[in-house]
């Protein structure tokens, strides 16, 4: 069994460093790349098909950059350092349903608002 095939992509050196060296001996952890820059990044990923992926932000870049990643690799997860290497935060693509059964006609509309609502919400708070 291989481990958890991972890349790590635009880090500082001292993180890129510990992540190196958490994999050292480890069967669960495999470092199979390694970017230090972004050049067709995107496409580089899709060929490799990566488990994980590690990547460092800059200055103010959002989480458009990672939904640009898991568009290629939606099956990988993103563990993104921002410019300070703090705070890192985890992202996946997960399938998420709602059970709307015999639903009358006013129910799938609901659903609908519901869902176009939530979306204008997520929206504004990106802005």
């Amino acid at each position: 069994m291989s481990g958890i095939r991972t890349v790590v992509v635009t880090t500082p050196a001292m993180l890129r460093d510990m992540i190196k060296r958490l994999a050292v001996g480890r069967v669960d952890l495999e470092i199979i790349a390694e970017f230090k820059a972004r050049h067709a990044l995107a496409r580089r990923l899709g060929k490799i098909r990566p488990d994980l992926v590690v990547i460092g932000l800059r200055g103010n870049e959002n989480d458009a950059v990672i939904g640009n990643l898991l568009a290629v690799i939606p099956t990988a997860k993103i563990i993104a350092f921002p410019a300070s290497g703090r705070a890192a935060r985890g992202f996946e693509l997960r399938l998420y349903h709602t059970d709307l059964g015999d639903a009358p006609p006013e129910g799938l509309v609901d659903f609908i608002r519901g869902c176009s609502d939530s979306f204008q919400t997520q929206h504004r708070t990106r802005i």
